[in-house]
């Protein structure tokens, strides 16, 4: 009964809001504020079937996850986009990436090309066949061994090159996901002054086991290349070797020798640790913090009341004038 009555409350509102061309009303839209939280944001409760006839036409997901309310109004869950954990993480990932498409991979593209290729040599190059002084077989065996030197150097660098640029770009992704992981379980309460990915991975524990999520080798390749990277030692090798021999080349370690030469680096292993990783933390986060990633994409307060805005803003602003346009 009572829910049929806020219906017909919310109709006869409706109606002298259309009456009255209220529609830079909020409640036009179906969306109430009804105060404010402890952090001073605003509080709204939607009428989903007069916000999707409206403002924007609901999802069949969106409803799915909407009708289970137990009251006639739907009130989201957070306040902003940021305040999921979920998205905290994916959002952090997306910028490695985007950063990665549009900056990084160009500078290692040109650092390549910027290596000049060398010039062969003919047996006509060799100063002791033009002085008379060796024949032209000797002249001959000399310019090929010279081309393979000159190759193989150019090769060498070509080597070397992407190695240090590649490692550097794993330093600066790892450290970046490694920061955020410590921002976020800091920011719900997890003591991380010592932190190493067994506090992330055991936080998990008295809901799931992190290592036994479906995308968990995504994340643990990472740290176990990372760890190799940083110290250089055959023990984070042997770690590495024993689970995941397919990043490695076949080349056994050596103690003293550098790390990254032994990566198989390449820009789609970038592409795929991100990725996995990006799902990693969205099982995490389902498990640990109980936010499934579809519905953190929507279900918060702004959402809806910026659509609600940008509505409004079309009826009170069409020209989309600023306050700079008012300068003039």
């Amino acid at each position: 009964m009572k829910k049929r009555n806020v219906t017909k409350n919310s109709i006869a509102l409706y109606n002298k809001l259309e009456q009255n061309c209220k529609s830079d009303d909020t409640r036009y839209y179906g969306l109430f504020i009804f105060g404010k939280d402890d952090g001073g944001h605003i509080k709204i409760k939607i009428d989903p079937i007069r916000f999707s006839k409206k403002a924007k036409v609901l999802t069949k997901e969106q409803w799915s996850d909407i009708n289970k309310r137990q009251t006639h109004y739907f009130i989201p869950k957070k306040y902003d986009y940021n305040d999921y954990n979920c998205n905290l993480f994916v959002c952090e990932i997306e910028s490695i990436k985007k950063y990665w498409a549009e900056e990084y991979v160009l500078l290692i593209d040109d650092a390549i090309q910027r290596i000049e290729k060398p010039r062969e040599v003919s047996l006509c190059d060799y100063n002791n066949f033009i002085c008379g002084i060796t024949g032209p077989n000797g002249a001959e065996a000399w310019a090929r061994w010279e081309n393979t030197c000159r190759m193989n150097d150019y090769k060498q660098k070509k080597f070397i090159t992407l190695c240090n640029l590649y490692a550097q770009f794993f330093h600066y992704m790892s450290s970046r996901i490694e920061a955020i992981t410590v921002y976020v379980l800091n920011k719900n309460g997890k003591n991380v002054e010592h932190f190493n990915r067994d506090a992330l991975y055991d936080y998990a524990a008295p809901i799931g086991t992190a290592r036994d999520f479906k995308h968990h080798k995504y994340h643990d390749i990472l740290y176990l290349i990372w760890h190799f990277l940083k110290h250089n030692s055959l023990s984070t090798y042997e770690k590495l070797k024993a689970k995941y021999p397919e990043v490695l080349v076949e080349n056994e370690f050596k103690q003293g020798h550098l790390a990254l030469s032994y990566v198989k680096f390449s820009k789609e292993m970038v592409i795929d640790l991100l990725n996995g990783c990006a799902e990693f933390f969205k099982e995490y986060c389902e498990q640990v913090y109980d936010e499934k990633y579809e519905e953190a994409q929507w279900n918060y307060v702004k959402y809806f009341y910026d659509i609600v805005s940008d509505e409004i803003e079309l009826l009170t602003n069409p020209l989309g004038l600023t306050i700079f346009d008012e300068l003039d």
